[in-house]
């Protein structure tokens, strides 16, 4: 019997994919159906696999069957180093899902960088800048100003989906790509921001309610803003928490005050003066109006010294038990075309058509990025116009 032709590959490239993925041998082992020791040798080098067997481990993996015949492991920079934690979760080892996640971001910021310079058009280009010992409410100002989101505006969204896309698409339209993701645990990451340009990008979990999506959003965003003035975020190490970090406390100030400037939260407030001793129904009836969390509000007037800090921590802890705004259901849903925006944003979406359109990019490539096949384009495109 003819002897299936081996993979002329160097084994440390197989070594990178799977630590890559978050994967322990058995682990992967288990998924490619092969025995551990078989990998083993793969990865030492002793043996080598065949092309179907690499192909079986590039799909266990996510990754292309090119990867694997690059002289050595890519290198360059980890976004899995920068991504936002709930606070108090020390850092850990990242999930095979998250892992996935961020690399199909890179994925994609890539194509569309590609896109932009097969079309011959220059690519957006995010210019303004913040810098952490700045007063929060005058960035936050600057950052509505740059957005173009008014008060009126926001209280007018109909409920806090509208106001999480209205967010998105003005952080869009400057500049910056916003992915969502699923599957991902909130413990693990709420949002992250890759802030290396061009074409920033924000990715999100969909596993979080609007309310803290529309924060960690500007909260991401600041953190761009924050690198183009020089304060690109630090690594997290050992146990030490966001919370402790300069730039994290400097995003989470100016975020608020972006997202609740002081006078209009503190006019809005006074409607509903038992927010101040942390009624419920009232905090709840406010959040709907502004698109903020109850907790975000709280957390910001007591920045503001009209809750005692107290107060916010009784009604933290008791949110901790019992969230004040049940997680969004995967399953059934909106139709494919609007699963596909959310998850990755007007603004992408409307660069692939048009460059599948105008030949800058290939079918394979299109399905690849939205994750659909493409008898859905005219469906997407029609979406995108409504």
């Amino acid at each position: 019997m003819t002897r299936s032709i081996p993979a002329l590959i160097h084994p440390s490239l197989l070594v990178w994919a799977r630590k890559n993925a978050g994967l322990r041998p058995e682990e992967a082992a288990a998924k490619a159906g092969i025995n551990p020791q078989t990998l083993q040798e793969w990865e030492a080098g002793t043996d080598r696999p065949s092309i179907a067997q690499l192909r079986k481990l590039g799909e266990v993996y996510k990754r292309p069957l090119a990867v694997f015949f690059l002289p050595e492991p890519p290198k360059g920079f980890d976004p899995q180093r920068e991504f936002r934690r709930l606070a108090g979760i020390s850092p850990q080892a990242e999930s095979p899902k998250l892992r996935l996640a961020l690399r199909m971001a890179l994925l994609r910021r890539e194509v569309a960088r590609e896109i932009y310079e097969r079309l011959g058009e220059p690519i957006p280009a995010v210019t303004a800048s913040v810098h952490p010992a700045e007063d929060p409410e005058i960035v936050g100002q600057r950052l509505r100003d740059l957005l173009g989101i008014t008060w009126q505006t926001q209280v007018e969204w109909p409920n806090p989906y509208a106001a999480l896309n209205g967010w998105r698409d003005a952080i869009e339209r400057v500049g910056v790509l916003v992915f969502q993701t699923g599957g991902v645990d909130l413990k693990e990451m709420r949002g992250t921001g890759i802030s290396s340009g061009p074409l920033p990008v924000i990715l999100l979990n969909n596993a979080d309610a609007p309310h803290g999506r529309i924060f960690t959003l500007l909260h991401e965003f600041v953190h761009i803003l924050l690198a183009n003035g020089g304060h690109r975020t630090s690594v997290m190490e050992g146990k030490r928490f966001p919370e402790d970090q300069v730039l994290e406390n400097a995003s989470n100030r100016f975020a608020a005050a972006a997202l609740m400037p002081k006078s209009e939260l503190l006019a809005e407030a006074s409607e509903y003066p038992k927010i101040f001793n942390g009624e419920e129904r009232e905090l709840r009836r406010l959040a709907n109006r502004i698109k903020a969390s109850p907790e975000a509000i709280l957390r910001r007037l007591v920045s503001l010294h009209r809750v005692p800090a107290d107060v916010y921590e009784r009604k933290r802890k008791a949110w901790l038990e019992h969230p004040w705004f049940p997680s969004p259901q995967s399953e059934g849903g909106p139709p494919i075309e609007t699963k596909v925006i959310a998850a990755v944003g007007r603004s992408f979406v409307s660069l692939i058509l048009e460059g599948y359109q105008r030949n800058a990019i290939s079918s394979a490539s299109v399905s690849d990025c939205l994750g659909v096949q493409l008898k859905y384009l005219d469906r997407i495109a029609g979406e995108l116009v409504t």
